[in-house]
Order: C-alpha cells, then structure tokens, then sequence
C-alpha cells in the first residue's frame, strides 16, 4: 500500500513493503495516483520514502524524474530518503544521484524541507 501523508505542509509518499522492487510490474498500478498527488502537492514539496524498498529499474527512475519535473515546474522541491546503498549506487550509476536531495530518514527530510521554507519567507 501507498500511503500519502501530510506532515508539516509536506507531501510524504511512502512505499510500503509490497513496494519493496520498484519495477513497473508492480509500480505502474499506482504511478498514475502518485502523479496527481505530486501534480497538485501544496505547498509542492514532496518527500519519497523509500525506506522500505530494496531495489528499483530504469521504469522507476523514469517515474521518479516526471514526478520531480512536474514538482519542480511549480518551483518545488522532492526529495528522496531512506535509500540503501543499492538504491544509492543505481542512482550514481546513472548519473542521477544529484538532482535530489537524499536524507537518511523521513524526518531528517521534513526538517530539511522545513529548513526551506523558512529561508523562503525571511
């Protein structure tokens, strides 16, 4: 199950367990939801917590980059966390690793996104 949460006007999509291999197999029966989620998040700050996925392919990373496309056209910000090495070493193989931010848990994320916003309106 996916869970969309709202935690300190942060969108957090969370992939359960059933998610732990993000392929599009299993990722393309909820892709489409997502995308509204990220399409409309307000404010457009969007947290990936990834913590419970093992491994994920090139139809995730392709997913992951329409989503932050959509996000970052309404000047916002996604950012990853909970990604284990492997996860980690798919995005530096691909030359991806940088566009995001990466935390090493959800509510290091928020802290960070909430760092954001504060700088944003001061």
């Amino acid at each position: 199950m996916v869970n969309i949460l709202r935690q300190e006007n942060i969108t957090v999509i969370d992939l359960g367990p059933e998610y732990s291999g993000l392929a599009e197999d299993n990722l393309g029966k909820i892709a489409q939801q997502i995308i509204e989620v990220a399409k409309h998040a307000s404010p457009p700050l969007v947290v990936f917590d990834l913590s419970q996925t093992d491994t994920f392919d090139g139809y995730f990373i392709q997913f992951l980059i329409r989503t932050w496309k959509l996000v970052k056209k309404r000047s916002g910000t996604v950012v990853l966390c909970g990604l284990n090495e492997e996860c980690q070493n798919v995005l530096k193989k691909n030359k991806i690793d940088a566009l995001w931010r990466q935390f090493p848990n959800r509510n290091a994320a928020i802290a960070g996104l909430q760092g954001e916003i504060e700088s944003a309106t001061t």
